[in-house]
């Protein structure tokens, strides 16, 4: 998994929610949801209990690479996206 991955939680009380991958931390992948994880407080989550559900579009992916940091309205905001059309990178 990579940073600006979308991503279905499998596993505990998040279980069926979608998450943005914003980090990496040895053995865990950092995800934000951007209401109940915000952007400043990631869940660090095991690989295993997430699925890929799609990809944010390059631009989008680049700015959480380089930054600077969007905020958890954006997040939501290309979440519900993601939701509504599908594949996000697919768009363009």
């Amino acid at each position: 998994m990579e940073i600006g991955d979308v991503v279905l939680s499998l596993r505990g009380r998040d279980q069926g929610r979608l998450f943005l991958v914003v980090g990496q931390s040895l053995d865990r992948v950092l995800v934000t949801d951007g209401d109940l994880r915000p952007v400043t407080k990631p869940k660090a989550k095991n690989p295993r209990h997430v699925a890929a559900a799609g990809r944010l579009r390059e631009a989008e992916r680049e700015r959480l690479r380089q930054g600077p940091k969007p905020g958890d309205d954006e997040v939501r905001r290309w979440l519900q996206d993601l939701q509504e059309g599908g594949d996000a990178d697919a768009e363009g």
